[in-house]
């Protein structure tokens, strides 16, 4: 609507330009003018809206006669109104001047609408093709965010599965849920699932490295988040998988993996903090660096210049933390 009526008022003021004299015959003309255009304009579009309820996936055939119906109708409605109001002038008088007066109105009016449905109908196929390419380039980077721990976590079952059976299976379990959202083909998922499926992964991690070496803090009120929340799916596990392969597991005495979510309002926020490894040990930062710009594209791709993702580094910690907007 806001860029048809801007294309109406660029009309109305090309319309005055070429008929003034000066600038006060201008600004009158111009205010004539806006005054015929923005009515067909805005009754052309609100007519189409209301039409446009009852019409389920019509031809571009049928939606362009409809169109050109409708700007049609209300060009000549105004352009009889003009007349009438302007009964003393000798276009209203002459008979051969008023039939000029209103096709003039609808060649013009239809011209622009010709004008204005090619431009909404390649908008719109361009925005198709943008979304098309959007969520093709969204799949494959979901598709590298598969978690890497699987034959770590296998091995480490088989382990369990001699020493402490229930263990194993709880730890089955949770990889089951872990490997079952993974291959989910949904572009978006509750917080709650993405919420279980970090606390899986953290459980998996604890019985690999031991729960002396990885100690976890959950920072959050779950009674107060949007656990309903739709978002992408792996936006809050591949930082703590991060967290803990490039911070925690290097380090012999393992550290703390800090998870916090605050409900910001209108907005989610999310922390992920982990210690830094001695210095001078592999921390496989190059991994690391793939991952977050992963994250940083897939953020992108789904919510644009809303969600930022941001790194801070100081000499014992390294925090990572988004912000997105609740949808």
């Amino acid at each position: 609507m806001l860029r048809a009526v801007l294309a109406a008022e660029l009309l109305a003021m090309v319309l005055a330009l070429v008929v003034a004299t000066d600038l006060r015959d201008f600004v009158v003309n111009l205010g004539l003018h806006s005054l015929f255009v923005l009515w067909v304009t805005l009754a052309s579009m609100f007519t189409l809206c209301f039409v446009g309820r009852f019409l389920t996936n019509p031809s571009v055939l049928q939606a362009s006669s409809i169109v050109f119906a409708t700007t049609a109708t209300f060009t000549l409605i105004a352009s009889v109104l003009g007349l009438l109001m302007s009964g003393g002038s000798d276009a209203a008088n002459d008979l051969v001047a008023s039939a000029l007066f209103v096709f003039k109105n609808l060649v013009i009016s239809l011209v622009i609408t010709l004008v204005l449905l090619r431009y909404f109908y390649i908008h719109g196929q361009w925005e198709e093709t943008v979304e098309a390419d959007s969520a093709a380039k969204y799949d494959a980077l979901q598709a590298r965010m598969r978690p890497h721990f699987l034959f770590n976590s296998l091995n480490t079952i088989a382990h369990l599965v001699h020493i402490d059976p229930n263990k194993a299976e709880a730890a089955l379990l949770d990889l089951a849920d872990i490997m079952r959202l993974t291959l989910d083909k949904r572009s978006r998922i509750a917080l709650k699932e993405e919420l279980e499926l970090t606390l899986a992964y953290l459980r998996m991690e604890s019985l690999r490295l031991g729960e002396k070496r990885l100690h976890i803090k959950l920072d959050m009120d779950q009674n107060s988040l949007p656990l309903d929340m739709d978002i992408p799916p792996f936006l809050l596990q591949p930082l703590v998988e991060n967290a803990v392969y490039h911070g925690v597991q290097p380090r012999q005495d393992g550290g703390l993996v800090t998870v916090s979510l605050y409900d910001a309002g209108d907005r989610l926020d999310v922390c992920v903090t982990n210690p830094l490894p001695p210095s001078g040990m592999s921390t496989h930062t190059k991994g690391n660096h793939i991952a977050q710009e992963n994250m940083v594209k897939r953020l992108h791709l789904a919510y644009g210049d809303r969600a930022n993702l941001k790194i801070q580094k100081n000499v014992q910690q390294y925090r990572v933390s988004f912000s997105i907007p609740k949808e």
